[in-house]
């Protein structure tokens, strides 16, 4: 199992050790390496979101959202497989919105 620790916007580590599930995503020419997980929290983890962060530096890339009658809604409805579909398009759109130069460069420097 993969683990991960969340962090803040200070780089500080904070809470237990999330679990997840590896996501290779290619923007442009970069491939990542991102965590798809449940967001941590008090409540089980049905009741949950999933997101995605980067496991190195803990920080959340995006939420993912799903669509229902092509509205965005919850995604903790979702089983690993289909939150890992929802989260690839969200990251796809992501990528696009940006820009691939963009986003590569943001997690680059993040990551230094």
């Amino acid at each position: 199992m993969h683990t991960f620790t969340m962090h803040d916007k200070k780089r500080l580590p904070f809470g237990a050790p999330v679990p997840y599930t590896p996501v290779l995503f290619t923007c442009g020419t970069t491939t990542h390496r991102l965590a798809l997980h449940r967001v941590p929290g008090a409540l089980t983890a049905r009741h949950r979101n999933w997101a995605v962060s980067h496991p190195v530096i803990g920080a959340r890339v995006c939420e993912v959202l799903s669509a229902l009658h092509g509205m965005p809604v919850s995604s903790r409805h979702l089983t690993t497989k289909q939150a890992r579909a929802a989260a690839m398009a969200q990251l796809e759109r992501l990528c696009e919105r940006v820009g691939s130069e963009k986003f590569n460069n943001t997690l680059a420097q993040v990551q230094a």
